[in-house]
């Protein structure tokens, strides 16, 4: 496989004396119903831009672990597969950053047997050291039917391939349907362009998730994980154009990264991680605007508004049943009414999490997915700059940082003014003006010492969960609401007086609480100045 360069956010230019790069797998996934692939592979786009016939093969590929899993918990996967009458093995890390790539190192064998030693790459053989061949197990197989071909485009050669099959365990199956998009020669945008034109002749979606995910998932029977805290990797060394990649690439990560689990349901934290990384991305928008005013951040952060918000009502009734209902089962678990009140919230969240699915499968989704990524692999941003801006974009990224998190500051205190006068509608617009705070705060915090931005990070969580409760509260009230209108039982009307009664005697309560929690947050130092 021959290396390529990958052209992605904050790629370092290393030195003479630097080792040569491991070899590099750049691939985009596309997920497609089986009667779309057919069509969009007789679709004259892809004949025109096809360097020949294509062919046909059929793949069985054994997974190997130990037991306990160690090279998964390693970030590696190792597989031998059959082609033909050859026999391939292959050792594959996770994605490497934020970008497509990942490093892949292939050695032919002389059977279906897995041969660690085999490898002659130091970092390969690193990512194997201690790992006992004779604690390698079988864990999962694929069997998958692939029409391979090569597309010459205009910037680019890519690999297509069309994959259909099955991945199995001993006791279980998960249908395979997708299109395997791989870089062979060019930059990585022209991936994403390539999955834009496809996306225009079928609906498809983009998957964040490997064949060897889904076989370890279906090993361990349990639900797509959840990413939490992610943390941007600035420094100081960067410019703006870097950070503006950096940040931005970090923030689509965060939101691909919970889609499957959001869409699955079984976690509460997969669509509300999702959401917590559309809102990131789209104050990262909103604050880098000034220093690229690029007509597509407008367009970007809008669609980022739309698919956030079609996930609001499955969270709401996440955190309904989680935050109001759960305690109160505690305290009362013979009330029948309570039982009522969870069955009539479980039925909206049921409907909430079926408009999260619809909304992951519209094409909307995806085409602004392909979008942000083809514009942030290219830096788009860039486009019809003016002299001042490419000015702007190389130098570092300090001064940059201190500007736009005391502008974010500005607002807050500005919205905050008076705050004990504030109706509830003004106090909601202040917890947004926190809630863009933090996340600035979050995406320049590595350029700063820790010690003197951890005490203002503190006080700010502790200002928003004040300034959370109380939405909770309203959020929770409107439910009530919702659920009382539509049903005529009394059970379910006493259970939730019962509740309205029980956040009256919170929301009075907390009211001291937040004017305290403002009052201390006035008070601490901005970690963000050099004085």
């Amino acid at each position: 496989m021959p290396i390529v360069q990958p052209d992605r956010p904050n790629e370092q230019t290393g030195g003479g004396d630097q080792p040569p790069p491991a070899p590099l797998e750049i691939e985009l996934k596309l997920r497609a119903a089986s009667e779309d692939l057919e069509r969009l592979r007789r679709a004259e786009l892809l004949t025109r831009v096809a360097a020949g016939p294509g062919t046909a093969r059929s793949l069985t590929s054994f997974y190997y672990d130990t037991p306990d899993c160690a090279l998964q918990r390693r970030g590696v996967t190792l597989r031998v597969r059959r082609i033909g009458q050859r026999f391939v093995q292959t050792l594959k890390t996770e994605r490497r950053g934020d970008g497509l790539a990942r490093g892949e190192w292939e050695v032919a064998l002389p059977a279906m047997v897995p041969a660690p030693d085999a490898f002659d790459d130091p970092e390969a053989k690193a990512l194997l050291d201690g790992v006992p061949v004779d604690a390698l197990a079988h864990l999962f197989t694929t069997r998958i039917q692939r029409e391979t071909r090569i597309l010459s485009l205009p910037d680019a050669v890519v690999e297509c391939a069309f994959d259909t099959g099955t991945i199995e365990t001993r006791d279980a199956s998960d249908p395979v349907a997708e299109i395997e998009l791989e870089l062979k020669e060019g930059r990585t945008a022209a991936l994403y362009r390539l999955a834009l034109s496809f996306l225009d002749e079928v609906p498809l979606r983009v998957s964040e998730v490997t064949k060897a995910e889904r076989g370890y998932r279906l090993v361990a029977r349990r639900p797509p994980g959840v990413m939490y805290d992610p943390k941007t990797p600035l420094t100081s060394r960067m410019t703006v154009d870097e950070a503006i990649a950096t940040v931005l690439a970090r923030c689509l990560r965060h939101w691909t990264a919970n889609e499957a689990a959001a869409e699955d349901g079984g976690d509460p934290g997969g669509v509300h991680q999702m959401r917590v990384a559309l809102r990131r991305l789209r104050s990262a928008l909103a604050l880098f605007k000034k220093t690229v005013p690029s007509p597509t951040l407008d367009w970007l952060r809008d669609e980022a508004k739309w698919l956030a918000g079609a996930l609001g009502p499955a969270r709401d009734w996440d955190v309904f049943l989680n935050a109001t209902v759960a305690p109160l089962e505690s305290l009362r678990p013979e009330d029948p009414g309570i039982g009522v009140l969870r069955a009539a919230a479980m039925r909206q969240r049921e409907a909430g999490y079926a408009a999260v699915r619809q909304a992951l499968a519209d094409p909307r989704c995806t085409r602004l997915h392909l979008t942000l990524g083809e514009w942030l692999e290219r830096r788009g941003w860039r486009d019809h700059a003016s002299t001042a801006t490419l000015t702007a974009l190389v130098e570092p990224i300090d001064g940059l940082a201190g500007r736009l998190i005391a502008r974010a500051h500005r607002k807050v205190a500005t919205r905050g003014r008076h705050l004990a006068q504030l109706d509830p509608h003004q106090r909601h617009q202040v917890r947004i003006a926190l809630k863009r705070l933090r996340y600035a705060m979050d995406f320049f915090r590595p350029l700063y010492p820790d010690k003197r931005a951890k005490p203002f990070a503190t006080q700010l969580s502790r200002l928003q969960d004040a300034f959370g409760h109380l939405n909770d509260v309203a959020t929770a009230e409107a439910l009530l609401q919702r659920l009382t209108g539509e049903s005529a039982d009394p059970a379910l009307h006493r259970a939730a007086g019962m509740v309205l009664g029980w956040h009256a005697r919170g929301a009075e309560s907390s009211g001291p609480e937040l004017l305290a929690q403002w009052d201390a947050f006035r008070a601490v130092r901005p970690f963000w100045t050099r004085e």
